[in-house]
């Protein structure tokens, strides 16, 4: 992507289970009829352990699982028609990507998508030229890493006028040196130097809680990159130049996520640092503002060195984002 935007949108750029409405899989009843209400479908996915056949040496977190969980169970508060959780070894690349376009053929206009990630953010060489510091975003799913192109890709495949809602509670620290030290070592085959970050300052804020943090270190990144280097060359391949443009995107698009691109995620006992605030923020809907005094809300909770980003793409919808957050 050509900004700070693109990358988060994309590489971004997704509670008890006794839903409401919960399917055990993506699959929703057939047949089109008029709707009196907007629908909202949600979709939770948590991993706190990779494959470690395709992720040699990635330490385990602790929240994500509870914080997919705790979206889901506000989700079916919400009246949310809810899929089953993506947990650990559930949460595939092809089941992702599956419940994704399940979700895109069953919304029309005035629908609400919603899709929340909590896990391991990662970074892959970019192959098609759309990112400024050379790097393609990542979750990092069980069997394999979701590049951001695949998903800008998906939302070109939902209606004009849905909305679409992420919340992706993972860390996204590329910057530009260390994108650049990313690429040559990939080119070289040897390890990657780290660049400064946040973590200790977010350490001597949080004293009292047991902190980690939600990145893959470079050593692991890079034995995961290149262990599976064919299948993410097939998939950039496939997307080919038009990964490139957002314009095919007719949705309204709105990002909610955990930290800037030059920053990482704190991962604590419970739950994301992120998510936690996101949820005291909420207080079981008692919350009165829109997403905009949300995300500020959420911001003035967290510490300094870390800051959840607001990021729209596709068609600006200014009613979206006034609406009070998780509205159907």
């Amino acid at each position: 992507m050509r900004s700070n935007r693109r990358r988060f949108l994309r590489g971004v750029g997704l509670a008890a289970l006794g839903a409401a409405s919960v399917a055990t899989k993506p699959a929703f009843a057939q047949g089109a009829t008029a709707r009196a209400k907007p629908r909202g479908i949600a979709m939770t996915v948590g991993l706190n352990r990779l494959d470690p056949d395709h992720y040699p040496g990635a330490l385990p977190l602790r929240g994500c699982i509870n914080d997919s969980i705790a979206i889901f169970e506000l989700c079916r508060l919400q009246k949310f028609t809810c899929y089953k959780p993506l947990l650990n070894e559930n949460a595939t690349a092809a089941s992702v990507l599956e419940g994704i376009r399940n979700a895109a053929r069953e919304l029309k206009a005035g629908d609400l998508f919603l899709i929340q990630y909590s896990g391991h953010g990662g970074q892959v060489p970019d192959r098609n030229g759309d990112e400024a510091d050379g790097l393609d975003e990542t979750w990092c799913l069980y069997d394999r890493m979701l590049i951001d192109d695949e998903l800008g890709r998906l939302w070109t495949e939902f209606a004009d006028g849905v909305r679409i809602l992420m919340i992706s509670d993972s860390c996204h620290s590329g910057s530009v040196a260390r994108g650049r030290g990313f690429i040559e070592a990939v080119k070289a085959g040897g390890a990657i130097a780290r660049g400064p970050d946040d973590r200790q300052a977010i350490l001597d804020e949080l004293k009292d809680e047991a902190v980690s943090f939600r990145y893959l270190p470079e050593d692991v990144l890079l034995k995961a990159y290149q262990k599976d280097k064919s299948i993410y060359d097939k998939i950039a391949d496939e997307l080919g130049e038009s990964a490139r443009d957002d314009e095919g995107i007719k949705a309204s698009v709105l990002l909610l996520s955990g930290c800037q691109d030059n920053q990482l995620s704190a991962d604590l006992s419970k739950n994301g640092l992120f998510t936690a605030r996101l949820l005291e923020t909420w207080n079981e809907g008692h919350f009165r503002g829109n997403y905009r005094s949300f995300h500020s809300q959420i911001v003035s909770r967290m510490p300094a060195t870390q800051t959840p980003n607001f990021y729209p793409i596709g068609v600006p919808d200014l009613r979206f984002w006034l609406q009070k957050p998780f509205t159907i």
